[in-house]
């Protein structure tokens, strides 16, 4: 089943699809109501907003970069977590604001949760799963920059302590308006069972820039959920992501970036969907 989301007469809607029409339902995944609408006839939303979104760091060995996920999940040690605003979700064909370093997508499975987690076991996060939707985790690398800093602290190559550069936090890069599209549905967890052997892809201004397959992801769906359970209280309806695939043609993949590009940025993932948003470049006003 393909819940969905939508705006159909200046009202705010939720159904399922059935062929080309959604059978509208009491609440997503509700009763339904008896009502059926087309669905050239609506807009397409956000599928929900979640009541928080972690996103996984760094999870396919081209983002480590190596080729090996045995080499890959050594270096790794555990799956690693940043939170994004749910304020930032927008749907199919809402506007992407880029700022002027430019933005790059990051093609991912989000992972919808049905019910609290806390100290999950794997069947209990496998069951967990309420389904799958289509993530865009858009960063804006060039805006990493902001969130370095220098600090004294001890290099672990010769152990003195030292003036050291520092990464910093994935906030002005990761957290900023329109930077966390998902959509155009979410895929039940019956009808998807799993998640193995999936194409996923992104497009920017006709250009291929990520492909690859699902089973490069170094920790699993039940991995990363039973871990973010370790650390706090997993709320009902959030979305987990599981990570990025790798960049064609990145020497380093952190560093792999576009210039400011308005054009259609797509990501696509195979079973699951298609969501596609245009980019426009923010301008700052003179004063």
């Amino acid at each position: 089943m393909k819940l969905v989301s939508f705006i159909w007469r200046g009202e705010t809607g939720t159904g399922y699809l059935k062929g080309d029409s959604i059978v509208i339902t009491q609440g997503l995944g509700g009763r339904e109501t008896g009502e059926e609408v087309k669905i050239d006839q609506v807009k397409l939303t956000a599928p929900l907003i979640p009541s928080a979104i972690f996103c996984t760091l760094v999870n396919s060995p081209r983002m480590l970069g190596v080729e090996d996920k045995r080499e890959a999940r050594e270096m790794l040690g555990s799956p690693k977590f940043f939170l994004k605003l749910p304020q930032l979700v927008i749907g199919p064909g809402d506007v992407i604001l880029a700022p002027q370093s430019g933005v790059r997508p990051e093609v991912e499975i989000g992972v919808i949760v049905s019910k609290p987690l806390k100290m999950a076991s794997r069947e209990e996060a496998r069951n967990a799963i309420l389904g799958y939707t289509v993530f865009n985790d858009v960063t804006a690398p060039g805006e990493m920059k902001e969130d370095m800093y220098y600090a004294y602290r001890r290099d672990p190559m010769d152990g003195k302590v030292k003036k050291m550069a520092v990464r910093g936090s994935h906030f002005r890069n990761k957290n900023r308006d329109t930077f966390a599209p998902m959509g155009p549905w979410i895929v039940t967890a019956d009808e998807l069972g799993d998640i193995t052997g999936l194409t996923m892809r992104s497009i920017y201004g006709d250009v291929v820039v990520q492909e690859g397959k699902s089973d490069e992801l170094i920790y699993g769906v039940e991995d990363l959920l039973v871990e973010v359970s370790k650390v706090l209280t997993v709320p009902r309806l959030s979305l987990i992501s599981t990570g990025t695939i790798g960049y064609r043609g990145a020497e380093e993949a952190s560093e792999y970036k576009f210039q400011a590009l308005e054009a259609n940025l797509v990501v696509e993932v195979e079973k699951i969907g298609k969501l596609e948003n245009p980019v426009k470049v923010e301008r700052h006003h003179q004063s």
